[in-house]
């Protein structure tokens, strides 16, 4: 393509016509040089056949000779100089212009011519110098070689010059361009295959169960789109799996609860009623034994009344109801929140609640805009009053341990913010913090770290959020105690919707089972 396309412009440009043309007009400047000198020629034969010129040089008269050739002058304005010689070549008279030629801009014209009837051999004779412009005779001579040179190339070398050079050249460059483009594309191709091999490298684990892995993620392009949306996918399914892992468990706890508070139930009533008539009946007159049922009594009592509570924990955590979504300004929630624990530690204490409520100093930093979100109000109170009151004991426990009871136990701070496309309630204290040994478990049953704690409290807590769509964890707070995050999605995000769909299908299988049930 390339020595087909050099050919064809090289033919283009060696066209005959063009040989034709530059000669013509090389012609004309060879035209034009030669009427210019046979026109000085025309003006040395007209003086030279001047009589009066003639005559005054065949009398010798040198003065008279000088006179007649400065008149010439003023008729001829091309003469550079004129003078009469005889035919030894002595000089019988001349006339010169003032200003000398200049080489560089006029050409001289040397024209020899015999006066009037003289003869070529007896003279005298008339020497005329004519100058002319210099530039049309350059011309003339650049037009010739540059002629001359077109002529050379396409005789000889243009096939063998032009048309192999520039095919060369034009070979040399395509193969140049392809060079660099191949290293381009290794250059930048290279970062991405690497990308997208360490992409597919990451997903073996994943199709082998392994939700932890991570690609890293560099560059604002397609492939840097795909890691982020590959960490964010595998975010979205360990969470899920977490969920679903935590509801299954929570389930068979559930179940278990319902038959643990069963199992002790039952007893509970003979044996406090068994004790209680032992206690009556007994009329002896021993004062030891006496104090030994009336201490026995107390016991089985105070025992049972424990075991009742315990009871009471089970069936709240096995009959715990699933939450009731609607849409809520989580934002108003919370101040409504904070109203409501300000209004129980104003007033009388009537409870133990409120009078642990009331020992702390509670504080909700909430944001004015609208917070919209798909909450149960119900089920949310429950999880802010469990986590506050799990800070406050956790402050009075503390202060019981250095032996400072009285005056404020410390701080709690009620905080939400919007990060991204959820929002996050921090409730954090100064108190001595959690155990980084405990935090894995924290949210298990059954498992607490207080002396009457049964250990169900921030397991319902981790329920509730998980049927909300939302996480819980505990961590250490900027305040130096415990830190419980509470992250709950906003009422247009996917994991909201999912959620809103969870609780509809609850909903619909409890009903389903209620039926049969009924029937």
């Amino acid at each position: 393509m390339a020595r087909a396309m050099v050919a064809r412009v090289s033919a283009t440009a060696f066209q005959p016509e063009f040989g034709a043309h530059l000669d013509r007009a090389l012609g004309v400047y060879a035209d034009l040089a030669k009427t210019i000198k046979q026109g000085m020629r025309y003006e040395a034969d007209a003086i030279a056949m001047r009589p009066e010129l003639s005559r005054v040089a065949k009398a010798g008269e040198g003065d008279r000779v000088s006179a007649e050739l400065a008149r010439e002058f003023s008729a001829h304005p091309s003469l550079v100089s004129l003078k009469i010689e005889d035919a030894s070549g002595a000089v019988l008279g001349k006339h010169e212009r003032e200003r000398p030629v200049d080489p560089a801009v006029e050409r001289t014209l040397l024209v020899r011519r015999p006066l009037g009837e003289a003869s070529e051999d007896d003279g005298p004779f008339l020497v005329a110098t004519f100058a002319a412009p210099n530039a049309r005779f350059a011309e003339m001579e650049s037009a010739q070689e540059f002629v001359q040179a077109y002529h050379q190339i396409e005789r000889h070398h243009r096939e063998e010059y032009v048309d192999r050079t520039y095919t060369r050249a034009f070979g040399l460059l395509f193969g140049l361009l392809i060079l660099l483009a191949a290293l381009t594309g290794i250059v930048v191709a290279r970062p991405v295959t690497r990308r997208i091999a360490e992409l597919a490298a990451a997903t073996r684990p994943v199709a082998a169960g392994d939700l932890t892995v991570r690609v890293t993620v560099t560059g604002d392009d397609e492939v840097g789109d795909l890691g982020r949306a590959f960490n964010r996918m595998l975010e979205e399914l360990d969470e899920s799996r977490a969920r679903i892992e935590f509801l299954r468990r929570m389930s068979e706890w559930q179940k278990m609860a319902r038959h643990l508070a069963h199992e002790i139930k039952n007893p509970l009533t003979p044996i406090q009623l068994a004790v209680q008539e032992c206690h009556r009946r007994y009329a002896g007159d021993d004062p030891d034994y006496r104090r030994i049922v009336q201490t026995t009594l107390e016991v089985v009592e105070e025992e049972v009344g424990t075991l009742r509570r315990l009871v009471g924990e089970f069936s709240s955590f096995a009959r715990l109801p699933r939450a009731e979504l609607a849409s809520v300004d989580l934002g108003t929630f919370l101040r409504e929140q904070r109203d409501h624990f300000s209004a129980r530690t104003e007033g009388p204490m009537s409870s133990d609640e409120e009078a642990l409520l009331s020992r702390i100093d509670l504080r909700f930093d909430v944001p004015e805009g609208a917070m919209p979100a798909v909450l149960d109000r119900e089920m949310l109170h429950r999880v802010l009053t469990n986590v506050v009151q799990n800070a406050a004991q956790a402050l009075r426990d503390a202060r019981k341990r250095a032996g400072k009871s009285e005056g404020t136990w410390g701080r709690v701070m009620v905080s939400a913010r919007t990060v991204g496309g959820s929002y996050v309630v921090d409730v954090d204290d100064d108190g001595p913090g959690i155990a980084t040994e405990v935090r894995d478990v924290l949210f298990d049953p059954y498992v607490t770290t207080k002396r009457d704690g049964t250990g169900l409290g921030l397991t319902i807590v981790k329920k509730i959020v998980v049927d909300h769509g939302g996480i819980i964890e505990a961590t250490t707070s900027p305040l130096g105690g415990a830190r419980f995050r509470i992250r709950l999605p906003r009422a247009d995000s996917a994991e909201a919707r999912a959620a809103v769909e969870r609780s509809l299908a609850a909903d619909d299988e409890e009903a389903v089972r209620s039926s049969s049930a009924g029937a």
